[in-house]
């Protein structure tokens, strides 16, 4: 699904100031907007936490944090 591009690799900094984030924010409102509401529906179907997570962990090691912790 994801990967480093061909050419490019992954070097892991030294004690970086923040942690990798991926992230979607959604106005509080009501009602709930349907493509945003399509499209976290997808991404947790689809299982895209897991393959970021998984991808993080292969190229930068195991998270110590408890959880997870992303």
């Amino acid at each position: 699904m994801f990967g480093v591009p061909e050419g490019m690799r992954v070097v892991p900094l030294q004690s970086p100031a923040h942690g990798p984030r991926v992230g979607l924010v959604l106005a509080d409102r009501s009602p709930e907007p349907m493509l945003a509401r399509a499209l976290l529906d997808v991404a947790r179907g689809a299982g895209v936490r897991d393959a970021l997570d998984h991808l993080l962990d292969a190229y930068l090691g195991p998270s110590t944090q408890a959880g997870g912790g992303r």
